[in-house]
């Protein structure tokens, strides 16, 4: 009989039960977690209205960027601790858990010392009106302290899911979002207060989940533990966990500068419809429209991710262990889910995207209509092509996960910093020249995800399909050998 605190099941039971076991508490994480700014922008936005909304959302970049390090550390520790386990080094995963806990001690307390002293230049920066910056720094300034919180949660978490226990990393998150959603509504709507309320409700949620993941580790019921002696720096090792965890740092580098990109450029084609159309601070209400469509898009990535993550334990552990079969087998079960989860997805989002956008307008505010015509439009272009979204995350997570980080890395920059940045420049002047009222100029930053979204998808399906043969070959290789 298997025993589940030893992590060899994960190269004994069948994949497709390990992949539903590992995957379904990840997407449960992953939807929670994407609660947070959810939840935040539509109390936001119901009780503050657009500029609400827009003030999120210039400060998200920073919040990006934080998470960057987080998932940098965490990802590129627990590939390493699973190809560990895989050879069952006990002893090196620990060593490798030690330096991670460490490292997420140093980045933050440099992420608090440099926003503190670079707050509003650094929200003018991420695109920032005079109407919009009051209400951002109020609430900057106060997500600032949580990133701790926010570092140690995540990078924990992420260590209690790869040990074979990916329910109580769901529990984890779901406790974190229930308590953040909560908070967020007694706040803005009982005591009332202005936007500084959802910030107080994000950093409480956070303290409480760092404490509890903290407290499960010191309790004995981990795989791993906390060891005294691995908790010093160790230069090289740091540099290893950092190598291995380049592909979300820089995909959440990449996400922070192509925000701050696309909020001037919204205010400035925002601007000129509104113009257009004799409508005052339409360029904030681009902002606002673009952090609700990324809200909502968020929330539907985030099963593809949580598939992702409950994959790679799977192949990580697979690949240290020699197994080939399993892991040919797990890379295949994953694109099917994910292709179908994204076709149906984009279904109801091309009939009915208004039910997602709804949620986040305030009633009765002068530009409620406007809001949701810009919303709907935008919602319809930006998810065009999510089929080979899915694509590409699960492709740089399955390359992550195999050892391969410079090919998940150079997957991730393709899309983000090769296609999408140099697309939200040049496509809103190409259809500004096609026809000159202000709304083609907003259509082109929508349509630059999209377009980006065509391009990597075609180079990860034939990275993807490389593998796939060479799986096969391998695969019948064995078979043959076997018989």
């Amino acid at each position: 009989m298997l025993n589940k605190s030893n992590p060899e099941f994960l190269g004994e039971r069948p994949v497709g039960a390990l992949l539903w076991e590992f995957s379904l508490p990840s997407i449960i994480a992953s939807l929670v977690s994407a609660s947070y700014n959810i939840v935040a922008r539509i109390f936001v936005g119901q009780k503050i209205g657009a500029l609400g909304i827009a003030a999120l959302h210039v400060s998200f970049p920073f919040m990006l960027i934080a998470l960057a390090f987080a998932m940098m550390i965490g990802t590129g520790a627990s590939t390493l601790i699973s190809i560990e386990l895989g050879k069952k080094e006990i002893a090196k995963a620990e060593e490798i858990l030690g330096q991670a806990l460490l490292m997420f001690l140093v980045v933050s307390a440099l992420f608090v010392v440099f926003g503190l002293l670079f707050l509003e230049p650094m929200l003018r920066l991420f695109g920032a009106s005079e109407d919009i910056l009051p209400l951002a720094k109020e609430y900057l300034s106060i997500i600032i302290w949580g990133v701790v919180f926010q570092e140690i949660a995540y990078g924990v978490n992420n260590f209690i899911r790869i040990e074979g226990k990916p329910r109580i990393a769901m529990v984890t998150m779901i406790l974190s979002a229930v308590l953040n959603g909560i908070l967020d509504y007694v706040f803005l709507f009982v005591f009332k207060t202005g936007i500084w309320g959802a910030a107080v409700s994000n950093l409480i949620a956070l303290a409480t989940t760092s404490l509890w993941v903290c407290w499960y580790y010191f309790s004995g019921r981990t795989v791993l533990r906390w060891r005294r002696r691995y908790l010093r720096p160790k230069l090289s090792l740091a540099w290893k966990i950092a190598v291995f965890g380049t592909v979300p740092l820089a995909t959440q580098v990449c996400s922070a500068v192509i925000h701050g990109v696309q909020n001037n450029l919204l205010g400035h084609y925002g601007a000129l419809y509104g113009a257009s159309r004799g409508i005052a601070h339409c360029g904030d209400l681009a902002i606002s429209v673009m952090g609700t469509v990324f809200s909502v898009s968020t929330l539907f990535l985030m099963p593809l991710l949580g598939l992702s993550q409950g994959m790679q334990p799977i192949v990580g552990y697979n690949v240290g262990a020699s197994e080939p079969v399993r892991v040919h087998r797990t890379l295949r079960l994953t694109l099917r889910l994910a292709l179908s989860f994204c076709i149906a997805i984009w279904v109801v989002i091309m009939l009915r995207p208004d039910w997602f956008i709804l949620p986040f307008l305030k009633p009765g505010a002068p530009e409620y209509q406007e809001n949701l015509m810009l919303g709907c439009r935008a919602f319809r272009v930006f998810a065009s092509l999510l089929p080979l979204v899915g694509v590409n995350i699960i492709s740089g997570g399955y390359f992550q996960a195999h050892g391969r980080p410079i090919l998940s890395l150079f997957l991730t920059l393709l899309r983000q910093l090769f296609f999408l940045i140099p697309s939200l420049i040049l496509l809103p002047i190409l259809f500004e020249r096609v026809h000159i009222e202000g709304i083609y100029g907003l259509d082109g930053v929508w349509s630059a995800h999209a377009f980006s979204d065509l391009l990597s998808g075609g180079i990860a399906i034939f990275f993807l399909s490389l593998e796939y043969r060479r799986h096969t070959k391998r695969v019948r290789s064995l078979t043959e050998d076997g018989e």
